[in-house]
């Protein structure tokens, strides 16, 4: 069952996505900070990692070179959440970390599309 940790400060958007994936198998745990989601990665070593970028504790970039200093998340798939407009200033200094991108609000199929990509092998 591929592992996919979630770390996302809305406690609504947490249990709408630990739902919506659950029930189609994956196993999702989740934190609300970042400091919480460094946590969760030693403790899971996820196969996916879906990350808000806006969250109350850290910054983008350090959460990210956080999780790549974890053993076993150096190379794990980076899915990020943003709503944020401005955060097109701050992309390029982000972007070879991020394996997608999925703006805010999405659709659940988008979300699925995304995250099935690095799951589902081609014929």
């Amino acid at each position: 069952m591929p592992r996919i940790l979630l770390i996302e400060d809305e406690a609504q958007h947490i249990l709408l996505v630990k739902i919506r994936l659950e029930i189609r198998g994956f196993e999702v745990a989740a934190a609300q900070t970042g400091a919480d989601g460094l946590k969760a990665a030693r403790a899971m070593k996820p196969d996916l990692i879906l990350l808000d970028l806006v969250l109350p504790d850290m910054e983008p970039a350090e959460v990210i070179r956080g999780l790549r200093a974890v053993a076993g998340c150096r190379r794990t798939p980076i899915v990020a959440f943003t709503g944020m407009d401005a955060f097109e200033l701050h992309r390029k200094t982000l972007n070879a970390e991020i394996a997608e991108f999925i703006p805010k609000p999405y659709e659940t199929s988008e979300l699925l599309e995304k995250i099935n990509r690095f799951f589902v092998k081609p014929n």
